[in-house]
């Protein structure tokens, strides 16, 4: 039974338009709404640029909406110093461009705020990778790399047997262990052993505890201050170890993001948003809308679904391609959607 607050109308976003007929819900707050799922989308570079200038979120990270050639998208700024060059050389902050995320006309409000969401988070996790930082001996030097940032040469990579590890897959004594941390730095802070523990059970697991401290003022939030921190491993070899430090801190990362990007004072990938609440309203909207609906609104709905799926079908275009996607599609019994054309 719905509660005797009084009704208010739930505005339109720049570039939402009510399919005609469209049905108006009733939520328990008394807000009165047409769900996303019940509106039409013509999204220009204003109704865009409106709809992220809606958006918060760590001000070294700058959204920008563009144009080109008639298609639009986001992209993000950010704002630091270069990630490899001594921080005492440089004089001040740069700003970096990443890659476009581009944006359909038709594309829902929300699915422009969660694209957004995305070009926020690979941007962060493209600088986390660049700062996570790892030290060996080459050629009797020592040498600092960045063995998880996604400026490697994957081509090369690929057809180089160099990189093959199978050979090195040995557990590490545990001063060894206690060696392979000192071996890594993380956005100017280091990784201190503080225990290891063996799990109970017929597959053996480890748990690795230790402290990620700061060696000074962090750029990174989340490195304000000295984290105590633990990791389950599978083994303990060098990699898996490896892979489980930087594990840790991309979560770190990926957290950050879900807890600081807001859109109009509401943090939707926050942990501490309820995940029966967000349930509850999506029953509201999808399975209270089911009652009174028009025929004819029936009607221009389900066309309108299927011309916005029509625009997102993609071309095999005669290349090199093409023979790998038939082969691929010609393994399942696709009876709806889209073909590619």
């Amino acid at each position: 039974m719905k509660n005797s607050m009084p009704q208010t109308t739930m505005p339109l976003l720049p570039g939402e338009k009510p399919i005609p007929k469209a049905p108006s819900i009733v939520l328990d707050d008394g807000t009165n709404c047409i769900p996303q799922h019940f509106l039409s989308y013509q999204h220009t570079l204003n109704s865009v640029s409106e709809i992220i200038s809606l958006i918060d979120f760590d001000p070294k990270y700058v959204l920008f909406v563009d144009e080109e050639q008639n298609s639009i998208f986001l992209q993000v700024g950010i704002i630091g110093k270069d990630n490899y060059l001594p921080k005492s050389v440089q004089q001040s902050n740069k700003i970096v461009y990443g890659r476009r995320w581009r944006v359909e006309p038709q594309l829902p409000s929300s699915e422009i705020i969660q694209t957004a969401f995305l070009a926020c988070l690979k941007a962060r996790e493209h600088e986390i990778r660049e700062l996570f930082k790892y030290r060996s001996e080459l050629l009797q030097k020592t040498v600092i790399t960045t063995p998880f940032s996604c400026h490697h040469d994957l081509p090369l990579i690929a057809m180089s047997k160099s990189t093959d590890t199978s050979a090195m897959r040995y557990p590490l004594a545990l001063e060894n262990l206690i060696a392979c941390l000192k071996k890594v730095t993380y956005a100017d802070a280091i990784f201190k052993f503080k225990g290891l523990q063996v799990l109970p059970g017929d597959k053996q697991q480890y748990i690795l505890s230790f402290d990620i401290s700061p060696l000074g003022k962090s750029d990174l939030h989340e490195l304000k201050q000295a984290i105590s921190a633990h990791i389950v491993l599978n083994d303990l070899c060098e990699d898996t170890i490896l892979y489980g430090l930087f594990d840790y801190v991309l979560a770190l990362s990926n957290r950050y993001v879900e807890e600081n990007f807001i859109f109009k004072g509401y943090a939707r990938f926050s942990r501490n948003q309820s995940v029966a609440k967000i349930s509850n309203l999506s029953a509201e909207t999808r399975i209270g809308s089911q009652h009174n609906i028009d025929s004819e609104f029936a009607t221009q709905f389900a066309d309108l679904n299927y011309q916005t799926d029509a625009t997102r079908v993609p071309k095999i275009n005669n290349n090199g391609l093409e023979k790998k996607i038939k082969h691929q599609l010609k393994q399942f019994d696709i009876q709806y959607g889209f073909l590619p054309k």
